[in-house]
């Protein structure tokens, strides 16, 4: 199967990464085998090349985020079947999505549902865990009323003012002219220039 890959510890640009064969994944008992369908490209991607792992094998499979259809269960995961359409972030010390298969952890992924397509599925992972731990477990929204979130445009803020809406806050964001249309479709209740 096809992969991108770190080739060796000296790759340290995406220029450097490389489409390579590797070996079919096999699920470890409390994994899945999934067939990779989309992948989330973030930010972290980039710098984990360049900085690299201290515990990686080379040639390392990149990719935090992916979307796709179970082909495998491991002995042990229980609630998923072959089949079933899921999305999942893995821990950037194993090898990663940007492969045409991948193994992940059962408990690293949840169910997409039917109205959303994988793109949608594996573009969301990163940045929406990451909006959703910056409001809900480190600000703990329980007696704020007003949240400002820079950078609306952004991945982490676009998500940010869709989770704080539903939340029930008052939304105020800071955004660009050139990217107001965009953030403006996302109903913030302000818009700072």
């Amino acid at each position: 199967m096809k992969a991108l890959v770190v080739p060796e510890p000296a790759a340290k640009t995406l220029q450097q990464l490389e489409w390579t064969n590797r070996s079919m994944p096999n699920p470890r008992a409390n994994e899945v085998l999934i067939r990779t369908r989309a992948v989330g490209l973030n930010p972290v991607d980039a710098k984990i090349v360049a900085n690299g792992y201290f515990d990686w094998t080379y040639p390392h499979t990149l990719g935090l985020d992916v979307a796709g259809e179970i082909m495998g269960l491991g002995d042990r995961v229980k609630g998923f079947n072959v089949g079933d359409r899921v999305a999942g972030h893995a821990n950037f010390a194993e090898d990663g999505a940007f492969a045409e298969y991948v193994t992940y952890p059962a408990a690293a992924l949840a169910r997409i549902p039917e109205t959303v397509d994988y793109e949608s599925a594996a573009g969301s992972l990163c940045a929406g865990m990451t909006a959703y731990q910056a409001l809900f477990r480190k600000a703990q929204l329980n007696n704020v009323e007003t949240v400002l979130i820079h950078a609306g445009a952004g991945g982490v803020g676009s998500m940010a003012i869709q989770l704080a809406n539903a939340a029930g806050k008052h939304v105020i964001t800071t955004v660009s002219a050139t990217k107001r249309d965009f953030v403006a479709a996302l109903n913030p209740d302000a818009i700072i220039d």
